[in-house]
Parts: C-alpha cells; structure tokens; sequence
C-alpha cells in the first residue's frame, strides 16, 4: 500500500490542477504553456510545450491558470 500524500492546489482562477494539467504560466517576461508532471507540498512542476533547453520549472499555484477546451489539446498535439 502506498502513503503517499496526494496534495491539492488551485490555479489563479480557483480551478483545481492535477497531474497532467495543461496550464499556463510566466516565464521571464514572457508567457507560457507546459503540463504539470509533479505536485508538490507548496509548488507544481511544470514542463514547457514545445520543450525548451531547460523545459521544467517549479512554480506557485497561484501563478498558473489551467487551460481546458480543444484549444489547449491542439495546442500540445501540435507542439509535441
């Protein structure tokens, strides 16, 4: 049986973020797209689509928005 801890976060908006959440999120001076791939305690992981040089990054919940709707699909089907 598995104890792992299974931590909840809101983005922006209030919207709940998974695992596997499109969202975006800053960058520099710049905005971005990426998929969750961790959650942590306090931050979410967060890799870039299209991947960069160096493509994850921790961020705060509440400094992302959780994309929903084909929009974001194409997106990533497109940029994958």
């Amino acid at each position: 049986m598995s104890n792992k801890k299974v931590y909840e976060h809101t983005d922006k908006l209030g919207n709940p973020i998974h695992l596997d959440s499109i969202v975006a999120f800053p960058m520099s001076n710049s905005l971005s797209i990426g998929k969750v791939i961790k959650i942590n305690p306090v931050m979410i992981k967060v890799k870039t689509v299209p991947n960069t040089r160096w493509g994850e990054y921790q961020k705060y919940p509440s400094d992302t928005i959780v994309l929903n709707g084909p929009e974001a699909i194409v997106y990533i089907l497109k940029h994958s």
